[in-house]
């Protein structure tokens, strides 16, 4: 599982189910959101953007909510 770190926050890769993966967005040692995707294809997307350095602030988790880091 991978971590991409950010400025003021992580994002840890945790097993979900089988070879769906959630994300963990980590601030100050809690879990602030979960990005929950439905399909494989939406989990590579969002590895192919953490990869590109892109934040998570704005994103939707999966469920309908908005992340929003503080």
């Amino acid at each position: 599982m991978r971590v991409w770190e950010r400025k003021g926050y992580i994002v840890s890769e945790i097993e979900f189910d089988h070879d769906l993966h959630e994300f963990e967005v980590v601030k100050d040692g809690k879990v602030i959101a979960t990005i929950t995707p439905e399909t494989i294809e939406d989990m590579e997307q969002i590895i192919s953007d953490l990869d590109a350095g892109e934040d998570v602030n704005g994103w939707e988790d999966g469920m309908g909510n908005t992340i929003v880091i503080n």
